[in-house]
């Protein structure tokens, strides 16, 4: 420490006490042995404490948190920041000096405590105007502290209507919810919604039930009030009638508050809430505002959540009868195609049908000239009735399973049977000038919708075959090739079918799966055929894709149709 700071404290008047961080002392002035005394220990700590108990305190200034420090003097010594007290020195039995005592740090390196002499009337003003600026302080201290306490009790109470309503998605429970909490902070002995119809308002719900025949009652209120409620203001007022068109006054004198309820920006109605309470404070008018909000958003999350709900319905509606219209249209091509089919079925029922008439009156003539010979002949006819039985079971069978329009559930099915059961439906088609190649792989069984997927087998195959029968129409000798291949991709399975047919137009490939398209002659065609083709496939989560014209890796072909199926 240096002798120019040592000499302008040991001139001053005012005790002095110096020490370092490790609390040595290093310097006490004159006026300071002078009141208190020579000290030889090194320890300020020591030193001060020695003098504590000759002091009694008034009032201590701390800017610190730490509210539990009891001594001041200890406080001067171990805070490192600026420190200032007042206190009362017992020098003698009837002799006291009043100080006001101030520590500070010098270039963190020194404490330096200063013991200022305020008992003259100079001091005794000085400590009058400190204790005036300490007294404005706690005046100012308790009105904030009051306005913090009333701002956390509107938040919490906030918070609790909050938690109670906005959460709520039926605007019903939402407002009556709403009302009860209102009657609860303002102490309402009656509270009810009216909702705005027009002009008028129309209440909708009561707090408490007992008030319930009241719904439906219109209420009117003057026009400042309506134009008040119109711009989100709350109106509180005194009154002796419910609303101005009231035939019957109050029993008392009662506080009517009117919160206004807004919905998408616009007035929806209101809360009413009757208070017995003569004077309704800031923080509740602050707190009214709030409830406003909130039960204004509540409402307007409500409202929205009732509306989507309702086009969530309304979509889920147009969906069922989408899929009921689509399964509609599915069983019509279906049927569509079982139509083309039944004349040449009925054909093809005939013809064994005719061979088994035959092969009775046949019969009978031989029974009436019976001999060794006959018995050769009735076998080889039964042979022939046979086999006519055969392919007539065969023909209803797969007629039944091809129809099968109940089934609306997923199946487990062998692709290449049911690609086995359409070939039956197809056999007097394809009977001469085709030749029909079956590729198939080893395939597991899917899960799959197989009336649905023997009708685009038979849609693409029924294409295949009138493509070609153009080309055989101008030419009879031509032999139509239709290829059937069946594979396993990776996770998917594929069904490749292949013809040499006429091909598709390049104008026609971006339309032939449009629905109402066809390229058929007027009355030949719906138009549906490959477009419900691909909606089958889809359903399924596959693809369908088509190749046509020169393919290179199938010379004899022009055109192939690819479904791919997952297998899961």
């Amino acid at each position: 420490m240096s002798n120019a700071l040592i000499n302008f404290y040991h001139n001053l008047e005012e005790p002095i006490i110096i020490y370092d961080k490790k609390l040595n002392v290093l310097y006490h002035n004159l006026s300071f042995r002078k009141i208190f005394g020579d000290f030889n220990e090194a320890n300020g700590f020591d030193c001060l404490s020695k003098l504590s108990y000759k002091f009694s305190y008034q009032m201590c200034f701390l800017k610190s948190e730490d509210l539990r420090t009891y001594n001041p003097i200890i406080s001067a010594i171990n805070k490192e920041i600026n420190f200032t007290t007042y206190a009362t020195y017992q020098m003698l039995e009837d002799k006291f000096f009043h100080f006001m005592i101030k520590s500070f740090s010098v270039k963190k390196r020194y404490r330096v405590v200063y013991f200022y002499d305020i008992t003259n009337d100079l001091a005794q003003e000085r400590l009058r105007e400190e204790n005036e600026r300490l007294r404005i302080q706690n005046v100012e201290f308790a009105s904030t502290n009051s306005k913090a306490q009333n701002q956390a009790v509107k938040m919490a109470l906030l918070n609790r209507i909050s938690i109670s309503i906005k959460n709520e998605l039926d605007i019903k429970t939402l407002i009556e919810k709403s009302l009860k909490e209102l009657s609860i902070v303002f102490g309402a002995n009656k509270s009810y919604f009216a909702e705005l119809k027009k002009d008028d308002f129309e209440i909708r719900y009561t707090y408490p039930e007992v008030f319930a025949p009241q719904i439906g009652e219109k209420i009117v209120y003057s026009k400042n009030i309506v134009d008040d409620l119109h711009n989100g203001i709350n109106s509180i007022q005194a009154c002796i009638k419910e609303h101005e068109g009231a035939s019957i006054p109050l029993l008392n004198s009662t506080t009517r508050i009117i919160m206004p309820i807004i919905k998408n920006e616009q007035l929806y109605g209101i809360a009413v809430i009757f208070t017995p309470k003569k004077e309704i404070g800031s923080i509740e008018r602050e707190l009214l505002v709030g409830i406003s909000m909130v039960v204004s958003s509540s409402l307007s999350q409500a409202n929205l959540f009732h509306q989507i709900s309702q086009k969530k319905e309304e979509l889920e509606n147009a969906i069922k009868e989408l899929k009921e219209t689509q399964l509609q249209l599915i069983n019509s091509e279906k049927m569509a195609s079982l139509g083309q089919l039944v004349a040449s079925v009925a054909h093809e029922i005939n013809t064994p049908l005719g061979a088994i008439n035959a092969n009775n009156e046949m019969m009978d003539k031989i029974f009436e000239k019976y001999n060794k010979n006959s018995l050769d002949m009735l076998h080889e006819i039964n042979s022939v009735d046979k086999e006519a039985i055969k392919r007539i079971t065969t023909i209803v069978q797969s007629l039944k399973r091809f129809v099968r329009l109940d089934e609306t559930t997923q199946q487990e099915a062998d692709i290449n049977q049911e690609l086995d059961l359409t070939l039956d439906l197809i056999h007097h088609k394809i009977k001469k000038g085709f030749e029909i190649e079956k590729e198939y792989g080893t395939l597991p069984f899917v899960s799959c919708y197989p009336n649905m997927l023997n009708q685009v087998f038979l849609n693409i195959l029924m294409n295949a075959i009138h493509s070609i029968e153009d080309i055989k129409a101008k030419n009879s000798s031509y032999i139509g090739k239709i290829k059937i291949k069946t594979v396993i991709l990776g996770d998917f399975l594929r069904v490749s079918i292949l013809d040499n047919g006429k091909g598709i137009k390049e104008t026609d490939k971006d339309k032939i799966f449009n629905a109402g398209y066809t390229t058929k002659d007027k009355g030949k065609g719906t138009g549906l055929g490959l477009a419900i083709c691909k909606k089958i496939i889809e359903k399924h989560k596959g693809e369908i894709h088509f190749e046509s014209g020169k393919l290179d890796f199938e010379k004899d072909y022009k055109t192939v149709f690819r479904i791919d199926i997952p297998l899961f």
